[in-house]
């Protein structure tokens, strides 16, 4: 997203059937504000059958891991909220509290270069370097091998999981301490505490120009709970539930709009569409007036 924008700022045309039924043709010139609405919207104007997009030819990547222990993430933590704010568009650094293959729980720096390769190891260099890691994996990889290698364990099918989210333009010391302190105390070792820093070109495109509104720089950040025994849910819920008590009031009100959880406050909804909020619910009473759509981040339409 750094080097070329987010998914519906490369979108080009969509084949949408709408709430009465009738297939349309959504792009810059036909019907451009449902096409605006389904870069960002959530769901909540059509079934959407095809997808046209633009495409960008990436073929060998730089990615990896560098992997720490526990007691030294606090450290790390607070190297990383001070090395993003400086990276090119074509870098990417995303962390995570996660648990190690032996079950320990580790801080993980999840770095990325779609570029040349000697540029990527000249930008990544000071994170590789800081610290002590136990393990650094980053390397030249095909772009596919990157984008597939957190899939295990958590693209399995049949997990369960509860989440909360939120964006931050600061890490504060306060939110490291909790994350660290909570990471001590997994209930399960699929559970994650991860920040995905959104930069670049995806925040240079004007906030009204797609349904989708947060477009400056800061941090998507969040707590995802997963087991593989439902019977063990209420404990894992209970751990995520009052580990975000801790954070948010440490945290926006706002959040990724795929990353809102299904008891998230409807204040919450609608702060996370930002500004356009309000003419996202005027042509949701033009496309979906009976609110068919509606098991998703929801958009009452316009009274």
């Amino acid at each position: 997203m750094g080097k070329h924008g987010l998914t519906v700022d490369n979108l080009i045309s969509a084949d949408v059937v709408t709430a009465d039924g009738q297939f349309k043709k959504a792009s810059a010139t036909e019907n451009p504000d449902l096409f605006w609405a389904l870069r960002g919207g959530g769901g909540n104007f059509g079934v959407v059958t095809s997808f046209e997009y633009r495409l960008h030819p990436v073929t060998q990547v730089l990615g990896g891991l560098v992997i720490y222990p526990l007691d030294q993430a606090r450290e790390v933590l607070r190297f990383y909220r001070d090395f993003c704010p400086g990276l090119p568009d074509e870098a990417e650094a995303y962390c995570g509290l996660l648990t190690s293959p032996e079950g320990m729980p580790v801080f993980a720096l999840i770095l990325g270069y779609n570029g040349p390769v000697e540029d990527g190891e000249k930008v990544l260099a000071p994170a590789r370097r800081f610290g002590r890691p136990v393990a650094d994996l980053v390397g030249p990889m095909p772009y596919r091998a990157r984008q597939m290698m957190l899939d295990e364990p958590n693209a399995t099918h049949g997990l369960h999981r509860y989440w909360r989210s939120a964006f931050t333009e600061q890490i504060s010391d306060r939110v490291i301490d909790v994350l660290v302190e909570n990471a001590a105390s997994f209930t399960s070792p699929l559970s994650a505490l991860i920040f995905f820093y959104m930069h670049g070109a995806a925040t240079r495109v004007p906030p009204t120009e797609t349904a989708f509104a947060a477009r400056r720089p800061q941090w998507d950040f969040d707590a995802i709970g997963q087991w593989t025994d439902g019977a063990q849910s209420a404990e894992h819920i209970a751990w995520v539930r009052a580990l975000w008590s801790q954070l948010e009031p440490h945290l926006e009100g706002s959040a990724y709009v795929n990353h809102l959880a299904e008891d998230d406050r409807p204040e919450k909804v609608r702060a996370s569409f930002g500004e356009n909020y309000g003419r996202l619910r005027q042509l949701k009473a033009v496309y979906d007036p009976t609110n068919l759509f509606r098991i998703n981040a929801n958009i009452a339409p316009a009274g």
